[in-house]
Protein backbone atom coordinates (compact mmCIF):
# COMPACT_ATOMS: atom_id res chain seq x y z
CA UNK A 1 0.00 0.00 0.00
CA UNK A 2 1.16 3.36 -0.90
CA UNK A 3 1.08 6.87 0.77
CA UNK A 4 -1.67 8.67 -1.08
CA UNK A 5 -0.06 11.84 -0.15
CA UNK A 6 3.50 11.60 -0.97
CA UNK A 7 3.62 8.12 -2.85
CA UNK A 8 5.89 6.78 0.12
CA UNK A 9 6.00 2.58 0.35
CA UNK A 10 4.00 2.05 3.52
CA UNK A 11 4.25 -0.78 6.13
CA UNK A 12 1.54 -2.98 6.18
CA UNK A 13 -1.24 -2.72 8.35
CA UNK A 14 -0.03 1.15 8.78
CA UNK A 15 -2.71 3.68 9.14
CA UNK A 16 -0.59 6.36 8.77
CA UNK A 17 2.39 7.61 6.26
CA UNK A 18 5.80 7.37 8.23
CA UNK A 19 7.11 9.53 5.95
CA UNK A 20 4.49 12.43 5.67
CA UNK A 21 2.34 11.01 8.45
CA UNK A 22 -0.99 11.44 6.24
CA UNK A 23 -3.88 9.02 6.95
CA UNK A 24 -3.76 6.17 4.77
CA UNK A 25 -7.12 4.56 3.54
CA UNK A 26 -7.37 0.73 1.59
CA UNK A 27 -7.39 1.33 -2.06
CA UNK A 28 -9.32 -2.00 -2.39
CA UNK A 29 -11.95 -1.45 -0.71
CA UNK A 30 -12.13 2.21 -2.07
CA UNK A 31 -12.26 0.91 -5.54
CA UNK A 32 -14.94 -1.45 -4.52
CA UNK A 33 -16.91 1.10 -3.17
CA UNK A 34 -16.54 3.04 -5.59
CA UNK A 35 -17.84 0.41 -7.98
CA UNK A 36 -20.67 -0.44 -6.00
CA UNK A 37 -21.66 3.39 -5.93
CA UNK A 38 -21.22 3.24 -9.87
CA UNK A 39 -23.24 0.59 -10.50
CA UNK A 40 -26.11 1.45 -7.82
CA UNK A 41 -26.36 4.92 -9.22
CA UNK A 42 -26.58 3.56 -12.73
CA UNK A 43 -29.66 1.49 -11.36
CA UNK A 44 -31.25 4.44 -9.90
CA UNK A 45 -30.41 6.33 -13.29
CA UNK A 46 -32.22 3.85 -15.09
CA UNK A 47 -35.14 3.28 -12.80
CA UNK A 48 -35.82 7.21 -12.57
CA UNK A 49 -35.46 7.10 -16.40
CA UNK A 50 -38.25 4.31 -16.95
CA UNK A 51 -40.49 5.77 -14.22
CA UNK A 52 -40.33 9.46 -15.85
CA UNK A 53 -41.31 7.93 -18.77
CA UNK A 54 -44.47 6.43 -17.46
CA UNK A 55 -45.40 9.82 -15.85
CA UNK A 56 -45.24 11.20 -18.95
CA UNK A 57 -47.39 8.84 -20.72
CA UNK A 58 -50.20 9.00 -18.00
CA UNK A 59 -49.43 12.64 -17.62
CA UNK A 60 -50.65 13.04 -21.53
CA UNK A 61 -53.46 10.48 -20.93
CA UNK A 62 -55.03 13.05 -18.77
CA UNK A 63 -54.31 16.02 -20.37
CA UNK A 64 -55.68 14.63 -23.55
CA UNK A 65 -58.59 13.29 -21.39
CA UNK A 66 -59.17 16.90 -20.09
CA UNK A 67 -58.99 18.30 -23.36
CA UNK A 68 -61.71 15.79 -24.52
CA UNK A 69 -63.95 16.57 -21.95
CA UNK A 70 -63.57 20.36 -22.32
CA UNK A 71 -64.66 19.95 -26.43
CA UNK A 72 -67.11 17.91 -25.66
CA UNK A 73 -68.61 20.32 -22.72
CA UNK A 74 -67.86 23.48 -25.10
CA UNK A 75 -69.77 21.86 -27.60
CA UNK A 76 -72.97 20.47 -25.31
CA UNK A 77 -72.88 23.82 -24.22
CA UNK A 78 -73.40 25.44 -27.68
CA UNK A 79 -75.82 23.05 -28.16
CA UNK A 80 -77.96 23.68 -25.40
CA UNK A 81 -78.03 27.07 -24.88
CA UNK A 82 -81.31 28.82 -25.50
CA UNK A 83 -80.23 30.57 -28.30
CA UNK A 84 -79.05 27.81 -31.08
CA UNK A 85 -82.67 25.61 -29.52
CA UNK A 86 -84.57 28.31 -30.68
CA UNK A 87 -82.53 28.46 -34.26
CA UNK A 88 -82.72 24.65 -34.63
CA UNK A 89 -86.37 25.15 -33.53
CA UNK A 90 -87.27 27.66 -36.39
CA UNK A 91 -85.25 26.03 -38.82
CA UNK A 92 -87.38 22.55 -37.74
CA UNK A 93 -90.61 24.29 -38.37
CA UNK A 94 -89.73 25.68 -41.50
CA UNK A 95 -88.45 21.97 -42.63
CA UNK A 96 -91.71 20.57 -41.20
CA UNK A 97 -89.91 18.59 -39.00
CA UNK A 98 -92.12 17.47 -36.40
CA UNK A 99 -89.65 15.10 -34.62
CA UNK A 100 -87.13 17.55 -34.17
CA UNK A 101 -88.92 20.54 -33.09
CA UNK A 102 -91.34 18.42 -30.88
CA UNK A 103 -88.11 17.65 -28.55
CA UNK A 104 -87.68 21.22 -27.60
CA UNK A 105 -91.27 21.93 -26.80
CA UNK A 106 -92.24 22.72 -23.27
CA UNK A 107 -95.54 21.14 -23.03
CA UNK A 108 -97.50 18.45 -20.59
CA UNK A 109 -98.43 15.55 -21.98
CA UNK A 110 -101.61 13.79 -22.15
CA UNK A 111 -104.08 11.60 -24.24
CA UNK A 112 -104.77 14.53 -26.56
CA UNK A 113 -102.09 17.07 -25.93
CA UNK A 114 -98.82 14.66 -27.55
CA UNK A 115 -96.93 14.42 -30.60
CA UNK A 116 -98.77 11.84 -32.41
CA UNK A 117 -102.12 14.28 -32.01
CA UNK A 118 -99.89 17.36 -33.31
CA UNK A 119 -98.38 15.19 -36.30
CA UNK A 120 -102.04 14.74 -37.10
CA UNK A 121 -103.21 18.11 -36.65
CA UNK A 122 -100.70 19.49 -39.09
CA UNK A 123 -101.17 17.01 -41.77
CA UNK A 124 -104.43 18.13 -41.93
CA UNK A 125 -102.95 21.41 -43.03
CA UNK A 126 -105.90 22.98 -40.89
CA UNK A 127 -103.82 25.87 -39.60
CA UNK A 128 -101.23 27.34 -41.89
CA UNK A 129 -98.55 27.22 -39.42
CA UNK A 130 -96.52 25.29 -41.36
CA UNK A 131 -96.58 27.41 -44.51
CA UNK A 132 -93.02 28.81 -44.18
CA UNK A 133 -91.08 28.96 -47.06
CA UNK A 134 -87.52 31.12 -47.21
CA UNK A 135 -84.65 31.96 -48.80
CA UNK A 136 -82.54 33.45 -45.18
CA UNK A 137 -82.77 34.16 -41.74
CA UNK A 138 -80.90 35.71 -38.88
CA UNK A 139 -80.78 35.77 -35.06
CA UNK A 140 -81.17 39.42 -34.62
CA UNK A 141 -81.71 39.56 -30.88
CA UNK A 142 -81.85 37.91 -27.65
CA UNK A 143 -83.22 38.54 -24.30
CA UNK A 144 -82.95 36.58 -20.95
CA UNK A 145 -84.55 37.58 -17.77
CA UNK A 146 -82.80 38.91 -15.13
CA UNK A 147 -83.12 35.70 -12.77
CA UNK A 148 -82.23 33.58 -15.67
CA UNK A 149 -85.52 31.95 -16.09
CA UNK A 150 -87.06 33.17 -19.77
CA UNK A 151 -85.32 33.96 -22.63
CA UNK A 152 -86.62 35.44 -25.84
CA UNK A 153 -85.31 35.10 -29.32
CA UNK A 154 -86.05 36.95 -32.17
CA UNK A 155 -85.58 35.75 -35.64
CA UNK A 156 -85.58 37.57 -39.15
CA UNK A 157 -86.18 36.08 -42.48
CA UNK A 158 -87.18 36.69 -45.61
CA UNK A 159 -90.05 34.75 -47.36
CA UNK A 160 -89.49 33.53 -50.84
CA UNK A 161 -93.35 34.33 -51.66
CA UNK A 162 -93.72 38.10 -50.54
CA UNK A 163 -89.30 38.98 -51.07
CA UNK A 164 -90.06 40.88 -47.33
CA UNK A 165 -88.32 40.51 -44.13
CA UNK A 166 -90.73 38.72 -41.43
CA UNK A 167 -89.65 38.25 -38.09
CA UNK A 168 -90.57 35.29 -35.85
CA UNK A 169 -90.73 35.32 -31.90
CA UNK A 170 -89.17 32.32 -29.92
CA UNK A 171 -90.02 32.17 -26.20
CA UNK A 172 -87.79 29.72 -23.53
CA UNK A 173 -88.23 29.05 -20.42
CA UNK A 174 -85.73 27.02 -18.18
CA UNK A 175 -87.03 23.48 -16.55
CA UNK A 176 -85.98 22.76 -12.98
CA UNK A 177 -83.84 20.14 -13.58
CA UNK A 178 -80.70 19.79 -15.51
CA UNK A 179 -79.59 18.18 -19.10
CA UNK A 180 -76.10 15.42 -18.74
CA UNK A 181 -75.91 16.75 -14.92
CA UNK A 182 -74.56 19.87 -15.67
CA UNK A 183 -76.33 21.84 -18.41
CA UNK A 184 -79.58 23.90 -18.06
CA UNK A 185 -82.53 22.42 -20.01
CA UNK A 186 -84.23 24.94 -21.78
CA UNK A 187 -87.64 24.42 -23.95
CA UNK A 188 -89.77 26.39 -26.23
CA UNK A 189 -92.65 27.28 -24.21
CA UNK A 190 -94.38 29.46 -27.32
CA UNK A 191 -93.36 31.05 -30.61
CA UNK A 192 -95.71 33.13 -33.09
CA UNK A 193 -94.45 31.14 -35.91
CA UNK A 194 -95.86 27.54 -34.17
CA UNK A 195 -97.99 28.27 -31.60
CA UNK A 196 -98.38 25.54 -28.96
CA UNK A 197 -100.39 26.69 -26.46
CA UNK A 198 -102.65 24.34 -24.90
CA UNK A 199 -106.12 25.03 -23.43
CA UNK A 200 -107.64 23.55 -20.28
CA UNK A 201 -111.16 22.11 -19.78
CA UNK A 202 -112.72 21.76 -23.61
CA UNK A 203 -116.22 20.94 -23.67
CA UNK A 204 -117.98 18.87 -26.41
CA UNK A 205 -121.46 18.60 -26.66
CA UNK A 206 -123.12 15.91 -28.92
CA UNK A 207 -126.26 14.07 -29.24
CA UNK A 208 -126.89 11.70 -26.36
CA UNK A 209 -125.37 7.97 -27.03
CA UNK A 210 -123.60 9.14 -29.72
CA UNK A 211 -119.29 8.22 -30.19
CA UNK A 212 -117.12 10.82 -30.25
CA UNK A 213 -113.81 10.26 -31.80
CA UNK A 214 -111.00 13.29 -31.81
CA UNK A 215 -108.24 12.70 -34.60
CA UNK A 216 -108.94 9.27 -34.88
CA UNK A 217 -109.33 8.57 -31.20
CA UNK A 218 -112.38 7.62 -29.65
CA UNK A 219 -113.44 9.57 -26.66
CA UNK A 220 -113.84 7.56 -23.59
CA UNK A 221 -117.47 8.35 -21.61
CA UNK A 222 -115.41 9.00 -18.88
CA UNK A 223 -115.08 11.90 -19.81
CA UNK A 224 -118.87 12.72 -19.91
CA UNK A 225 -119.55 15.13 -17.56
CA UNK A 226 -122.97 14.37 -16.03
CA UNK A 227 -123.64 17.74 -14.51
CA UNK A 228 -123.16 19.56 -17.57
CA UNK A 229 -125.19 16.68 -19.84
CA UNK A 230 -128.91 16.34 -20.00
CA UNK A 231 -131.78 13.90 -22.11
CA UNK A 232 -130.49 15.29 -25.29
CA UNK A 233 -126.66 16.06 -24.91
CA UNK A 234 -123.66 14.56 -23.48
CA UNK A 235 -120.82 16.70 -22.80
CA UNK A 236 -117.71 15.58 -23.20
CA UNK A 237 -115.39 17.35 -20.90
CA UNK A 238 -111.61 17.13 -22.20
CA UNK A 239 -108.89 17.97 -19.59
CA UNK A 240 -105.81 19.76 -21.93
CA UNK A 241 -106.31 20.28 -25.86
CA UNK A 242 -103.85 22.12 -28.21
CA UNK A 243 -105.30 25.17 -28.82
CA UNK A 244 -105.82 24.27 -32.27
CA UNK A 245 -108.35 23.36 -34.84
CA UNK A 246 -109.43 19.45 -34.45
CA UNK A 247 -111.31 16.72 -36.81
CA UNK A 248 -113.69 15.12 -35.25
CA UNK A 249 -115.83 12.08 -36.32
CA UNK A 250 -119.37 11.49 -34.19
CA UNK A 251 -120.96 8.55 -34.65
CA UNK A 252 -124.60 9.58 -34.21
CA UNK A 253 -127.52 7.00 -32.11
CA UNK A 254 -129.38 6.47 -35.10
CA UNK A 255 -126.16 5.14 -36.87
CA UNK A 256 -124.53 6.61 -39.53
CA UNK A 257 -121.53 9.23 -39.06
CA UNK A 258 -121.01 12.90 -39.10
CA UNK A 259 -116.97 14.52 -39.28
CA UNK A 260 -116.63 18.18 -38.54
CA UNK A 261 -113.68 21.08 -37.76
CA UNK A 262 -113.69 21.77 -33.89
CA UNK A 263 -111.71 25.23 -33.19
CA UNK A 264 -110.48 25.40 -29.96
CA UNK A 265 -109.00 28.37 -28.66
CA UNK A 266 -107.76 29.99 -25.46
CA UNK A 267 -110.98 32.62 -25.69
CA UNK A 268 -113.63 29.78 -26.77
CA UNK A 269 -112.80 25.95 -26.02
CA UNK A 270 -116.58 24.61 -26.26
CA UNK A 271 -118.34 23.14 -28.93
CA UNK A 272 -121.72 21.70 -29.92
CA UNK A 273 -122.38 19.42 -32.99
CA UNK A 274 -124.54 21.23 -34.82
CA UNK A 275 -126.10 18.92 -37.59
CA UNK A 276 -126.95 20.48 -40.72
CA UNK A 277 -126.92 19.95 -44.52
CA UNK A 278 -122.86 21.33 -44.98
CA UNK A 279 -122.10 18.38 -41.82
CA UNK A 280 -123.28 15.26 -44.24
CA UNK A 281 -121.19 13.57 -46.45
CA UNK A 282 -122.55 13.45 -50.01
CA UNK A 283 -123.63 9.72 -49.60
CA UNK A 284 -125.54 10.73 -46.84
CA UNK A 285 -127.25 13.69 -48.65
CA UNK A 286 -127.95 11.15 -51.62
CA UNK A 287 -129.19 8.21 -49.33
CA UNK A 288 -131.75 10.75 -48.51
CA UNK A 289 -132.76 12.65 -51.55
CA UNK A 290 -133.76 9.34 -52.67
CA UNK A 291 -135.51 7.62 -49.81
CA UNK A 292 -137.69 10.99 -50.02
CA UNK A 293 -138.37 11.08 -53.90
CA UNK A 294 -139.09 6.94 -53.75
CA UNK A 295 -141.23 7.96 -50.83
CA UNK A 296 -143.72 10.66 -52.03
CA UNK A 297 -144.20 9.31 -55.16
CA UNK A 298 -145.70 6.09 -53.66
CA UNK A 299 -148.02 8.57 -51.33
CA UNK A 300 -148.77 10.11 -54.50
CA UNK A 301 -149.60 7.40 -56.76
CA UNK A 302 -151.21 5.07 -53.56
CA UNK A 303 -153.53 8.09 -52.93
CA UNK A 304 -154.54 9.09 -56.60
CA UNK A 305 -155.28 5.53 -56.82
CA UNK A 306 -157.13 5.13 -53.85
CA UNK A 307 -155.28 2.46 -52.27
CA UNK A 308 -155.34 1.83 -48.58
CA UNK A 309 -152.39 2.29 -46.30
CA UNK A 310 -151.99 -0.96 -45.80
CA UNK A 311 -151.21 -1.89 -49.17
CA UNK A 312 -148.77 0.17 -49.89
CA UNK A 313 -146.71 0.97 -46.46
CA UNK A 314 -143.89 -2.21 -46.54
CA UNK A 315 -141.88 0.75 -48.70
CA UNK A 316 -141.92 2.50 -45.54
CA UNK A 317 -141.49 -0.27 -43.12
CA UNK A 318 -138.80 -1.58 -41.10
CA UNK A 319 -138.31 -3.75 -37.25
CA UNK A 320 -139.75 -1.57 -34.67
CA UNK A 321 -141.28 1.12 -36.84
CA UNK A 322 -144.42 3.45 -35.38
CA UNK A 323 -146.12 4.29 -38.78
CA UNK A 324 -149.17 5.51 -36.85
CA UNK A 325 -148.44 9.28 -37.80
CA UNK A 326 -147.45 8.64 -41.77
CA UNK A 327 -150.83 6.10 -41.56
CA UNK A 328 -152.66 9.24 -40.69
CA UNK A 329 -151.52 11.79 -43.03
CA UNK A 330 -151.72 9.51 -46.07
CA UNK A 331 -155.07 8.86 -45.43
CA UNK A 332 -155.55 12.81 -45.42
CA UNK A 333 -153.96 13.00 -48.70
CA UNK A 334 -155.73 10.16 -50.36
CA UNK A 335 -159.12 11.63 -49.51
CA UNK A 336 -158.25 15.01 -50.36
CA UNK A 337 -157.53 12.89 -53.46
CA UNK A 338 -160.47 11.34 -54.08
CA UNK A 339 -162.58 14.05 -56.12
CA UNK A 340 -158.47 15.51 -57.66
CA UNK A 341 -158.21 14.71 -61.56
CA UNK A 342 -154.57 14.00 -61.19
CA UNK A 343 -153.69 11.32 -63.65
CA UNK A 344 -149.84 10.91 -62.81
CA UNK A 345 -147.24 13.14 -60.83
CA UNK A 346 -143.13 12.34 -61.16
CA UNK A 347 -141.02 14.41 -58.56
CA UNK A 348 -137.86 15.09 -60.79
CA UNK A 349 -135.56 16.90 -58.09
CA UNK A 350 -135.35 16.97 -54.58
CA UNK A 351 -133.15 19.43 -52.69
CA UNK A 352 -132.32 19.83 -49.18
CA UNK A 353 -133.13 23.43 -47.82
CA UNK A 354 -132.10 22.54 -44.32
CA UNK A 355 -131.25 19.65 -41.80
CA UNK A 356 -131.31 18.98 -38.16
CA UNK A 357 -131.13 16.76 -35.50
CA UNK A 358 -133.64 16.51 -32.34
CA UNK A 359 -134.24 14.24 -29.80
CA UNK A 360 -137.63 13.08 -31.77
CA UNK A 361 -135.28 12.15 -34.79
CA UNK A 362 -134.22 13.73 -38.18
CA UNK A 363 -135.76 16.78 -39.77
CA UNK A 364 -135.46 18.01 -43.24
CA UNK A 365 -137.01 21.11 -44.97
CA UNK A 366 -136.97 20.20 -49.00
CA UNK A 367 -138.01 21.12 -52.23
CA UNK A 368 -139.35 18.94 -54.19
CA UNK A 369 -139.65 19.85 -58.11
CA UNK A 370 -142.91 17.69 -60.26
CA UNK A 371 -144.24 17.44 -63.19
CA UNK A 372 -148.17 16.23 -63.41
CA UNK A 373 -150.58 15.17 -65.55
CA UNK A 374 -154.23 16.26 -64.17
CA UNK A 375 -157.38 16.34 -65.97
CA UNK A 376 -160.33 18.84 -66.39
CA UNK A 377 -163.99 19.43 -68.36
CA UNK A 378 -164.91 22.27 -70.72
CA UNK A 379 -167.84 22.32 -72.22
CA UNK A 380 -168.80 18.71 -71.21
CA UNK A 381 -165.67 17.50 -73.20
CA UNK A 382 -162.96 16.22 -70.92
CA UNK A 383 -159.12 17.47 -71.56
CA UNK A 384 -155.92 16.72 -69.42
CA UNK A 385 -153.02 19.21 -69.01
CA UNK A 386 -149.47 19.12 -67.78
CA UNK A 387 -148.45 21.28 -64.81
CA UNK A 388 -145.37 21.39 -63.11
CA UNK A 389 -144.10 23.06 -59.85
CA UNK A 390 -142.18 23.27 -57.11
CA UNK A 391 -143.56 22.37 -52.96
CA UNK A 392 -142.23 22.88 -49.83
CA UNK A 393 -142.18 20.34 -47.11
CA UNK A 394 -140.65 18.97 -44.39
CA UNK A 395 -139.93 15.13 -43.72
CA UNK A 396 -139.25 13.11 -40.32
CA UNK A 397 -137.04 10.33 -40.98
CA UNK A 398 -135.88 7.67 -38.88
CA UNK A 399 -132.39 6.09 -39.33
CA UNK A 400 -132.77 1.99 -39.80
CA UNK A 401 -130.94 -0.84 -41.29
CA UNK A 402 -128.41 1.82 -41.93
CA UNK A 403 -130.83 3.40 -44.48
CA UNK A 404 -133.43 6.37 -44.04
CA UNK A 405 -137.19 5.87 -43.48
CA UNK A 406 -139.72 8.52 -43.63
CA UNK A 407 -141.90 8.63 -40.82
CA UNK A 408 -144.00 11.86 -41.53
CA UNK A 409 -144.50 14.21 -43.82
CA UNK A 410 -146.20 17.91 -43.31
CA UNK A 411 -147.14 20.34 -45.89
CA UNK A 412 -147.98 17.43 -49.06
CA UNK A 413 -149.80 19.74 -51.50
CA UNK A 414 -152.94 18.53 -52.54
CA UNK A 415 -154.14 20.97 -55.09
CA UNK A 416 -153.07 20.97 -58.70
Amino acid sequence: MFCGECGTKAEKNAQFCGNCGAKLECTETSKSTSILKNISNEGLRTKLKNVSKKQKILLGSILGAIVILCSVYAVLDYQLSPKTIAEDFFVAVVNADVDKYYQYMDIEESEFVNKDILTKILEHDINNDMNINITDYTIDRFDKSLDGLTASIRISYVENASNTVETARVDLVKQEGKRYLFFDDWRVHDSDILSMKTVQDSEIKVLKDSKLSIEGIEVDKKYIDNISSDNQYDVYKIPTMFAKKHRIKVELPLGFEVEDTMDISRYYNSYTLRLDESKLSEDIKNQILETTKKGLEALYNGAKEQKSFDEMKSIFEYEGADLSDLKETYESLSKSLASSKLNSIEFKKISLRSFSMTKNGIEAAINAEYECTVSYTIGGEERTRDNNGTDFMTIYYSYADHAFKIKDISGLNTYY
